[in-house]
């Protein structure tokens, strides 16, 4: 009997022996057969998660995010061990005393989902954290035994080359919990506006409910589903002591809270800047560095500037279309209770914050009875709709109002303004359909400020300051007139305003431009002739100094790429962007030295190594960079060279290699006197010209206006010492604004509007003339020397050699000190001048000693 027991104990252990030896040999073909075509781990031990790029305002506000998967990356160490208990009692409660799989946790799951397939369900699996992230990164969702085989042995291989620390860095900043939001730090923001130390136990359980299935327990379509799932994670953590039992009785005691999207950065007036820069970076860089390379963006926007360009562009877009008459209500209801339930459901369109949706109830002799979208009851009195007369084509006008129904009908769904007093009255009021833009730029720079592409983002995110071509008119015109100014002609120099007809090329009826007035002045200076902006002076001088000059002006200045040689181009024929053509303006603000136009500060790559940085304070046109870029309109005369981190490249290099960073540009583009003549030319279209209404600012500005053939497009482009902005109006599809609706009368009350807030706190800075210029005492009108009875005279600026006949250049200091010299014949002073010490001479390099004329000294 012993002997039988022996054998068969034998028996038995050599068949364990064996049958050990058949799983061992079958587990270690298994993982011969897998782990020889197991896919590359190395890209998740490299990790880099992918985050959008953030960009940020002048003043360090957040503008924008540009991501394809909203992620905030937080290293493990920030992420409080409230969070982590949460996910790893819902997730992995084992995480940190298994090897990458549990095999406890295989068996439990084997057996019920041994039920479940009877049932036709899906197995639920038994995967850990390490083997989710393997899943994710490296695998697919299929249901297989071979898949999980080698999900297994890459988790193994994976806690073998990686810290249980990184794996939970990895797996609580990649996964996706729903709503957009992947990572715990992003979902933290999206459901509760919260960073992560500021979550409850309630909030981090809601949080590690998500990964098994973020749609299902979403908690905004799902709450009793999300609220169950988060109870079951509090259970979890008090029972593995991560969380007091009463604590979490209290915790499943809350409601689901949630405060959606209250970090989420609102476009709001940015919107315009936002995509110009986004379009930028992405030509730039790509998409995919935008989306996923955590770039860091700081832009040149301003915010208060922004403000007050939006509040002048909207002012003025509303009072140019109260002028042209009422268009109708937004919707005309059967009657006023089909209009309050329409009412309810109507989106505010995108008006002034100030203006309300509000349905007409009632109609009386003198108001009209209206009901606001919150059940407010006001009236409008029959004053506040004289304006509303119909808009006729060509925005000509109707019969003037004189009842309410003319304007009004019951069930009208309409806009309104509440107007001040204690009375709950309210003005009509009506989106613009006329468009426009207002760009703001800094001269020294050339960094974009603000930019206004339309009256809202959210109605149209075409941007009408950077995207629009449309003809600029007689806002052209100061880059005819420097043109001219670097030649032989002055400020005070005389041309014919008087009918001109000028050949277009064969085949083509001669060009015969007329004045505004449909007069001519005959004899003008060119300072007169812009001021008032005649438009036959102008095209005899574009005669004269010839277009193929004033093309290179044009061009050198960045207004248009090729212009082309035809008359009608000195008078504004050819097309220009707002932006294009301010940042002209700019230029000449500027000294006449080059700058370029640019809403980007400086970008860092995720680790804050310097990509881009707009250039050296003294070269405006500069830039420096780390890489490729996509220069504007594909300009291959930038230089690329590596940057060291975070620094310029130092004054030296540039010295060294003076083509570095520079645009192939001749700098400066013009004179620095012709630079100043026009400037004070223009100055006096503001104070003297068809600019005279920016005159109420009451600071030193220039400026141009500019109206198109048939008052399409109105502009008005100028600038204080220290700030340029251009405006625009017209419809997007082009059409007549109406008669009479010149740049002076449409566009220049937004610049001065915009200017008015804008320098509201500045001291008067007054235009420097440079050196060089000689400023002389002339006759405003006809531009000769003024004599001592004249009183319509002005100090005109002229360069050396060009003064007006009658003129005498001041002695030197020395000599004037020592004999007093007016009334005193040229001849006598020149050769008192000649016999001048070399060293005084040499003291005043800017003059040539030459006298011209007999006239007094001034």
């Amino acid at each position: 009997m012993i002997g039988a027991l022996r054998g068969i104990a034998r028996l038995v252990f050599v068949t364990v022996i064996f049958v050990s030896l058949i799983a061992a040999g079958a587990v270690g073909v298994t993982v011969w057969r897998f782990g020889r075509d197991l896919p590359d781990h190395q890209a998740l031990l490299t990790y880099q998660p992918p985050t959008g790029s953030r960009v940020y305002a002048a003043d360090g506000t957040l503008m924008a995010e540009f991501a394809s998967e909203r992620r905030i990356i937080t290293p493990i160490g920030k992420i409080p061990p409230l969070v982590v208990h949460a996910f790893l009692a819902a997730e992995d409660r084992g995480f940190f005393t298994h090897g990458g799989v549990n095999p406890f946790s295989i068996m439990r799951a084997a057996v019920a989902d041994t039920v479940r397939y009877h049932h036709g369900q899906r197995p639920l699996g038994a995967s850990t954290i390490t083997q989710q992230l393997v899943r994710h990164f490296l695998l697919t969702n299929e249901v297989s035994i071979s898949r999980k085989i080698t999900e297994a042995l890459l988790a193994y291989r994976i806690e073998h080359y990686l810290s249980k620390d990184r794996i939970l860095e990895i797996y609580l900043n990649e996964i996706y919990l729903g709503a957009g939001s992947y990572g715990v730090a992003a979902a933290a923001e999206t459901y509760f506006g919260k960073p992560l130390d500021a979550l409850t136990p309630a909030e981090a359980a809601t949080l590690a409910a998500l990964p098994k299935a973020p749609q299902s327990y979403n908690p905004f379509h799902y709450p009793l589903a999300a609220k169950t799932r988060r109870d079951w994670v509090l259970e979890g953590m008090a029972e593995m002591g991560w969380l007091s039992f009463a604590d979490a009785a209290a915790a499943k005691a809350q409601p689901l809270r949630l405060d959606p999207g209250s970090t989420e950065p609102e476009i709001g007036p940015a919107g315009y800047f936002v995509e110009d820069v986004r379009r930028e970076l992405i030509a730039r860089y790509g998409e995919k560095l935008v989306y996923e390379g955590g770039l860091k963006v700081q832009t040149s926007f301003t915010p208060a500037i922004q403000a007050m360009a939006e509040k002048a562009f909207r002012d003025g877009l509303v009072a140019y279309d109260r002028r042209h008459g009422w268009r109708g209500p937004l919707q005309r209801l059967d009657n006023p209770r089909a209009a309050l339930t329409t009412l309810a459901a109507t989106p505010m369109p995108p008006a002034i914050p100030s203006w309300q949706l509000a349905a007409v109830t009632a109609i009386d002799a003198g108001s009209a009875r209206i009901a606001l979208k919150d059940g407010t009851q006001g009236r409008i009195p029959l004053d506040e709709l004289r304006w509303a007369r119909p808009t006729l084509p060509n925005q000509q006008l109707g019969s003037m109002v004189g009842r309410v129904t003319d304007v009004l009908r019951l069930g009208d769904l309409i806009l309104v303004e509440r107007l001040p007093g204690p009375a709950p009255n309210y003005g009509l009021r009506q989106l613009p359909d006329v468009s426009g833009a207002v760009v703001v730029v800094e001269p020294r720079t050339g960094r974009v400020l603000a930019d206004v592409g339309g009256w809202d983002f959210r109605a149209s995110q075409f941007d009408r300051g950077t995207q629009a071509h449309r003809q600029p008119g007689s806002s052209i015109k100061p880059f005819v007139y420097v043109t001219a100014l670097e030649g032989k002609f002055t400020p005070s120099s005389v041309i014919m305003d008087a009918p001109i007809s000028l050949p277009q090329g064969p085949g083509m009826p001669d060009w015969t431009p007329s004045n505004y007035e449909g007069t001519a002045v005959g004899p003008t200076t060119l300072r007169q002739a812009l001021v008032h902006s005649r438009n036959l002076a102008t095209a005899r001088l574009a005669a004269t100094i010839g277009m193929r000059s004033i093309a290179k002006t044009v061009e050198g200045f960045g207004i248009m790429d090729r212009m082309p040689l035809y008359y009608s181009m000195a008078l504004g024929a050819g097309d220009t962007t707002p932006l294009r053509l301010t940042t002209a303006y700019a230029m000449l603000d500027n000294g006449g030295h080059w700058v370029q136009a640019s809403m980007i500060d400086e970008v860092q790559d995720r680790d804050g190594r310097i990509l881009y940085q707009k250039g050296a304070a003294w070269c405006a046109g500069c830039y420096v960079t780390a890489g490729p870029r996509l220069a504007p309109d594909n300009d291959a005369s930038y230089a690329v060279m590596p940057l060291p981190a975070n620094a310029y490249l130092p004054d030296a290099t540039y010295a060294a290699n003076p083509m570095l960073y520079r645009r192939n540009k001749t700098d400066p583009l013009i004179d620095a006197v012709a630079d100043y003549q026009i400037i004070s030319m223009m100055e006096d279209v503001v104070q003297h010209g068809t600019g005279i209404e920016v005159a109420a600012v009451g600071k030193p500005l220039a400026g141009k206006t500019g109206t198109s053939s048939e008052w399409f497009d109105a502009w008005f482009v100028g600038f204080s010492p220290n700030l340029a902005a251009g405006v625009f109006v017209g419809f997007d599809t082009p059409r007549t604004l109406g008669e009479g609706e010149t740049g002076g009368k449409v566009a220049a009350p937004i610049f001065r509007d915009f200017m008015q807030a804008a320098l509201a706190n500045s001291a008067p800075t007054p235009f420097e003339a440079p050196a060089a210029a000689e400023m002389v005492r002339v006759n405003d009108l006809s531009g000769q020397v003024a004599g001592t009875e004249d009183k319509n005279t002005i100090m005109e600026a002229f360069r050396l050699g060009t003064e007006p006949a009658g003129y005498n250049a001041p002695l030197p200091d020395a000599l004037t000190a020592a004999t007093p010299v007016r009334g005193t014949p040229a001849d006598a002073l020149n050769a008192r001048l000649a016999a001048a010490p070399a060293p005084t001479l040499a003291s005043t390099p800017a003059r040539s000693g030459r006298l011209i004329g007999t006239g007094g000294l001034y």
